[in-house]
């Protein structure tokens, strides 16, 4: 087996495309979730399910045996095909600094629903000057953990047809929260560039972070002050979604034989002590349920104690949503939309109606 590297997941995709023209397809390739439909209309590949039913009728309950079923239908599109194998998976969780925390006369444990998220940040503000929470800003990902966790939906199917839903009540009732911190509590502080947000965390300038797990080693490495991790904050009478990012293995070998060694590796790379050495690795949440029982990955969670919100909120994830249509361009409008609200050129409600009908456009082109 020989590995090739990619520095992104698009810079992948066309690599892949360029290597199937030639007819040198490799065997598996890791696939962003982001992909769950560009990827399976555009390459030949094999689910897992078909190559269990063609060739390994033993393995017929690995997979339900492997993953939970909100884990493995990161891997389904929306006809419900199931294009590969879920490997990596990071989540949103809330940082945060324990020491300003005790400053402001607030706990500790820091904040477990979105109303005390807000109160807390309000708090710190007050008591200290300091700003009280970050929300990543690099993407949609956040954005859409907020939304979806509010109560909205960002995308609905019926049959064929997709329709844009993310400003429904709920949903604009989340981005005004959200907006009120930033403009009329100024209790959080409004970044777009990542790097910019989480300095100013790890120089204790912001008291809470909501962005990736994966940005653990980065506040362990520059945080100068007892830095916690707890879940990502509930809306009252809703249940935690929080999308996931990373990516699933999808077998593209063409040959029959091929098709079988990479089945039989992804199943090797899926065992305890593989799947925990990969999260120990990569600092991503394990994909497979059996990697808890791995000593590797227990001594890894007691050596970073901020890893354990991410692991909590597994069961929580969602798919990052993948739109159909100009992909592409409908993420834009919904980062344009993010930060007209939070500049304050835009109300809430002006704002994501006029993007939810162009996303809509997006999506019918």
């Amino acid at each position: 087996m020989e590995g090739r590297f990619n520095s992104t997941y698009d810079e992948l995709l066309k690599n892949l495309q360029a290597d199937t023209a030639a007819g040198n397809t490799p065997s598996i390739v890791q696939v962003s979730w982001s992909n769950i439909e560009y990827f399976p209309d555009n390459f030949s590949y094999i689910s897992p399910e078909d190559v269990i039913s063609k060739y390994f009728p033993e393995d017929k309950d690995f997979l339900t045996d492997t993953f939970d079923e909100s884990i493995l239908n990161l891997a389904r599109n929306s006809e419900g095909v199931l294009a590969g194998v879920p490997y990596s998976v990071s989540n949103p969780v809330l940082f945060y600094n324990a020491d300003l925390l005790r400053e402001a006369g607030l706990s500790e444990d820091g904040p477990k629903s979105w109303d005390e998220f807000v109160s807390f940040a309000k708090t710190v503000k007050e008591k200290t000057g300091k700003y009280g929470a970050y929300l990543q800003e690099s993407d949609t990902w956040v954005l859409q953990a907020v939304l979806e966790s509010g109560g909205a939906s960002m995308l609905t199917r019926d049959g064929d047809t997709a329709t844009a839903t993310f400003n429904s009540e709920k949903g604009k009732a989340a981005m005004q929260s959200y907006a009120d911190m930033v403009l009329k509590d100024q209790s959080a502080v409004h970044l777009t560039n990542m790097d910019d947000g989480l300095k100013a965390f790890n120089d204790g300038e912001v008291a809470m972070c909501i962005c990736s797990i994966a940005k653990a080693t980065n506040i362990i490495n520059s945080a100068n002050f007892d830095v916690r991790s707890t879940t990502f904050p509930t809306f009252d009478g809703e249940e935690r979604a929080v999308p996931a990012g990373g990516c699933y293995l999808a077998i593209t070998a063409q040959e029959e034989e091929e098709q079988k060694a990479a089945w039989e590796f992804i199943k090797f790379l899926c065992s305890d002590d593989n799947a925990a050495k990969w999260v120990a690795g990569t600092g991503y949440v394990p994909a497979t349920k059996g990697a808890e029982n791995s000593q590797i990955l227990k001594d890894y969670l007691e050596q970073n104690p901020l890893m354990q919100a991410a692991m909590d909120q597994r069961a929580d994830a969602v798919q990052w949503t993948a739109w159909p249509g100009s992909a592409l361009e409908a993420q834009q409008a919904l980062i344009d939309m993010r930060d007209q609200i939070l500049g304050g050129t835009k109300d809430v409600s002006t704002a994501m109606d006029e993007c939810q009908a162009k996303v809509q456009g997006f999506i019918e082109d």
